[in-house]
């Protein structure tokens, strides 16, 4: 009987939630993401996406409430469970020039753009088609005009 007693406690004294990994997270007293928060399911984490100003999606570093946390690439989320595994992406920064639309021409405006590119990569703006038209102005000005045209582009 003692030795059954024995192994009940030594359950129960194992069985709380132990951490599975450290994330980079925001502390409970809030703030910045930092380092080693305790976790108990996974890490999340943004993705260069290279479409707005930091070049990064909009997702947060922080660990997931639930292991069942839906957290897709194709949503801009990145999940993972080793230790500090939802490190920022690093970036640097690469100009593209801005287009404008007179009648049916497209000009490169003086303008230039700070776009982000992944660190170590080559950073691609976008250029107009003669096909493109007025409607598609949001692809060659501001961020629009950074990274690779998507085949559907005009």
């Amino acid at each position: 009987m003692k030795f059954l007693v024995a192994i009940i406690s030594l359950g129960l004294v194992g069985y709380g939630a132990a951490a599975l990994a450290k994330c980079y997270a925001v502390p409970t007293g809030g703030g910045a993401a930092v380092i080693d928060q305790d976790c108990t399911t996974k890490c999340l984490g943004p993705i260069f996406d290279g479409s707005t100003e930091t070049g990064l999606s909009s997702q947060d570093q922080l660990c997931a409430a639930a292991e069942t946390t839906t957290c897709e690439e194709s949503d801009g989320c990145k999940s993972c469970t080793e230790d500090n595994c939802n490190t920022l992406p690093e970036v640097e920064d690469y100009m593209c020039s801005s287009y404008t639309l007179e009648d049916t021409t497209w000009t490169a405006g003086n303008t230039k753009v700070t776009c982000k590119k992944a660190k170590g990569t080559h950073g691609e703006c976008k250029t107009p088609k003669e096909t493109a038209v007025a409607g598609d102005a949001s692809k060659y000005t501001a961020y629009g005009v950074c990274m690779k045209c998507a085949t559907d582009d005009a």
